[in-house]
């Protein structure tokens, strides 16, 4: 890019970000970084740093400096006081637009990659296609201190001798990996994956002497603590999940074999742990849910349907923003990352709050007290889950148009379904449920849901192998469900209604039953 302009003061940017480095090596003194009164210094500084490694990437990184000729943007220097402006005029990158555009090297600074301690993971998400992520030295320092910051603050509450169990999925996937590399300097740590007779062995090995400290995906834990092989009255637990949201039906019912159960917020083509829930944000959350006026204030759960996790971030290290259909747009301000990611959409819905603007509304519905429970004033992030339409299944991500590929690419089903719907809900014991079903045409009398349900699973794991592997290690009973409906029964009763069709259900407790669903087929463990 010709013209470059730097902005002033990226060279007192580097002296500033050398001084954080320094102070986050440590737990104690990185505590001091958050502690409360420089908010709006942290925000401030956010900003400028993104925009360095906006700056940075525009000259250094091949791909992005072709994105940006090929959105038709102009690196300028942004007028006295309009740096927010300037950023929001940066043109957003999501995978399909830049990540399979160009190669992992053209989306690297300078076009390389360090010999040395690179990690690399992969997600295939519902692109059926795995994408391998890289995460340099400076990157894995700075995930493995923010989950030592989360994991001290945890540790620092405890009585006993904490011990890490990681249930999250092992191998390349990054969650997994980052956990056991970031907390192994720290404590006691036994990666497990999501294998509850090696959690209960374990256990029973080790005995009442330790608090558990169990990380998975939410349908793990709670097939966990309904296994009745071990008393768990007898051992202190703490559970730390991701992957995807849960309801606080399903925290109350993990409650009542652990301490305490608190969500990160991530994701592959990203980082992990970018947001975490603290008491405070747990709170927050289970107050709105409780106070339809307070939901109405804070949150567009009419607009989207579902009551959004909240989470705390530090605006220093990730700018977020959000676009005019409410999704999410992150920039990793550091600029030591190999493959920058600015104002990367992730296809999540969801927005940002400031301390300072939620404090007026919680006094004006009496909540005064929520406030105190915060111990530090970092901004809330307000997440709805997919944009795109897709639901979660244990960790991983499920498209309708996945489905619909599948449903297209068979002549045979194409002539006798009408259409499809992912039908995502929480079941009577608080598990999560899937189940896919097929409407038929008007006039066909009937069809083998059993031998389409195996096609159609069998196809949809060849093409996502995080499905795949995620109804593997699905507790029993939440394995994803099948059936083909006679038209306008079912889930398909009240189509006619609209003028569109809706190819996506996410259902709130209490609310299925009234649709009549049924398992022609369930999938199978292994393929």
């Amino acid at each position: 890019m010709r013209n470059l302009i730097k902005y002033p003061t990226f060279a007192l940017v580097e002296a500033i970000d050398f001084v954080i480095r320094l102070l986050t090596r440590k737990v104690s003194t990185h505590r001091f970084l958050l502690a409360p009164g420089i908010e709006p210094l942290r925000w401030w500084w956010g900003r400028v740093r993104a925009w360095r490694t906006f700056h940075m990437a525009a000259r250094r990184v091949p791909a992005y400096g072709w994105f940006l000729s090929r959105e038709g943007h102009q690196l300028s220097l942004p007028a006295r006081g309009s740096l927010k402006d300037a950023l929001a005029g940066v043109p957003e990158m999501d995978k399909a637009s830049y990540i399979k555009e160009w190669s992992i090297l053209e989306r690297s600074v300078d076009a390389r990659m360090p010999r040395r301690g690179v990690v690399v993971d992969e997600s295939s998400g519902s692109s059926g296609i795995p994408t391998s992520w890289v995460r340099g030295p400076d990157e894995r320092l700075a995930t493995r201190q923010l989950l030592q910051m989360g994991f001290a603050q945890t540790a620092n509450e405890l009585t006993k001798q904490p011990f890490v169990l990681n249930c999250f999925s092992l191998g390349a996937w990054a969650t997994g990996m980052n956990v056991s590399a970031s907390l192994t300097e720290i404590t006691m740590i036994k990666s497990i994956g999501p294998d509850r007779d090696k959690v209960i062995h374990t256990m029973r090995e080790f005995g009442p002497h330790f608090t558990y400290i169990i990380t998975g995906y939410p349908p793990f834990l709670k097939a966990l603590f309904e296994d009745d092989r071990l008393d768990w009255n007898a051992y202190d637990v703490v559970t730390a999940f991701g992957g995807e949201g849960i309801s606080e039906n399903m925290r109350a019912l993990i409650l009542k074999n652990a301490h305490a159960a608190y969500g990160s917020y991530g994701a592959s083509d990203l980082e992990i742990n970018i947001a975490i829930e603290t008491d405070f944000t747990v709170a927050l959350r289970q107050a709105i849910a409780a106070k339809p006026r307070l939901l109405q204030a804070l949150t567009k759960q009419a607009e989207y349907g579902v009551l959004p996790m909240v989470f705390q971030f530090n605006p220093f290290d990730y700018l977020m923003e959000t676009n005019a259909n409410g999704e999410l747009l992150v920039t990793i301000n550091r600029g030591t990352n190999i493959n920058p990611r600015i104002r990367y959409n992730i296809h999540d819905r969801g927005h940002v709050l400031r301390l300072k603007q939620l404090e007026p509304v919680l006094n004006q519905h009496g909540l005064a007290h929520l406030s105190r429970l915060a111990k530090t004033d970092l901004p809330l992030l307000f997440l709805y889950g997919r944009s795109d339409m897709s639901v979660d299944f244990n960790g991983a991500v499920v498209a309708p148009d996945a489905v619909r590929d599948v449903l297209f690419a068979n002549a045979d089903l194409t002539q006798i379904v009408e259409n499809h719907r992912l039908i995502s809900y929480e079941d009577a014991r608080g598990d999560r449920q899937l189940h896919l079903a097929f409407q038929l045409r008007e006039g066909v009398d009937g069809a083998d849901s059993a031998a389409i349900g195996a096609r159609v699973i069998d196809a949809l794991r060849e093409s996502n192998g995080d499905f795949s592997n995620a109804i593997r290690t699905a507790p029993d009973g939440t394995e994803p469900t099948f059936a083909c409906y006679p038209f306008r029964t079912g889930p398909f009763a009240e189509d006619g209604r609209k003028l569109k069709n809706e190819y996506v259900w996410i259902l709130p407790v209490g609310e299925v039953e009234q649709w009549n669903l049924v398992a022609g087929f369930t999938a199978p463990r292994e393929r």
